[in-house]
């Protein structure tokens, strides 16, 4: 029941997906980033099916590329996205660490925060539209990606240290933290996995690795750790540049 409840609580936080009422006192709580990547399969298996569906129906490139860019919204609530305008707003301020976590737990959304959103949009738009449809790789791509960046976030959730010292994301850590390599395993292996069914996708775990780099570099300097923001800020930017990993991976294969 731990584990079931681990999950129900996984995709009530962080999917729009319906579940049953749920005991949030109870200890599955500590366990919900482990459960955290298979919401990450069901924005896949969404991709999936707007991707046959978008086939079966012959629509153009720029509506698949319209609909791939909304359904990951769709089905999580755009929860990521505003801890990524969050985010954007607070590094754009160039404040002290204890202003940036102020502006990040003001509900306003500012300038910066708009700019960030419209140009990440943007950019996931407009990498969708280079995307080549009928590779036949694209499946798992599709399928793996949200699984691999989701089990990247929730390393760097039971790592990095609590910037705020509470919070959500504190209530779903826990104080120990055991088994924090369970997830950059599971991670690791949806990479590993994506490379044996096509060496040119090892772009797309470099990206990803990179990303991560990124926010770990990022949240210590600028915050002295994470918070629930930075983790859907960083998942917003680890999914665009593992999208940016395929696009190039199919190009390099077209060349080649």
């Amino acid at each position: 029941m731990t584990v079931l409840r681990a999950v129900g609580m996984a995709f009530a936080l962080y999917s729009r997906i319906p579940v049953p009422p749920l005991d949030w006192e109870s200890g599955a709580r500590r366990y919900t980033l482990y459960a955290f990547p298979l919401v990450g399969l069901a924005v896949g298996g969404g991709l999936l099916l707007w991707t046959w569906l978008a086939g079966a129906l012959g629509l153009g490139q720029l509506l698949w590329a319209a609909g791939m860019t909304a359904i990951p919204l769709l089905i999580t609530g755009g929860i990521h996205l505003d801890g990524f305008c969050d985010v954007c707003d607070a590094l754009a301020s160039h404040q002290s660490r204890e202003r940036k976590l102020e502006i990040m737990a003001d509900p306003h959304v500012g300038a910066f925060a708009v700019q960030g959103c419209g140009l990440l949009l943007l950019l996931t738009f407009g990498l969708w539209c280079q995307a080549e449809r009928t590779d036949g790789g694209l499946w798992a791509a599709l399928l793996l990606v949200p699984v691999l960046s989701r089990g990247l976030s929730a390393f760097a959730a039971l790592t990095l240290p609590n910037a705020r010292g509470g919070g959500l994301l504190a209530a779903v850590t826990g104080e120990r933290r055991r088994g924090r390599w369970l997830p950059l395993c599971g991670a690791l292996l949806c990479a590993a996995g994506l490379a044996v069914l096509k060496p040119g996708y090892l772009w797309i775990g470099g990206a990803a690795l990179l990303a991560l780099w990124y926010y770990v570099k990022t949240a210590k300097r600028e915050f002295g750790g994470t918070t629930g923001d930075l983790a859907g800020w960083f998942l917003q930017l680890c999914e665009l540049a593992c999208l940016a990993g395929l696009v190039l991976a199919q190009s390099l294969e077209g060349v080649l």
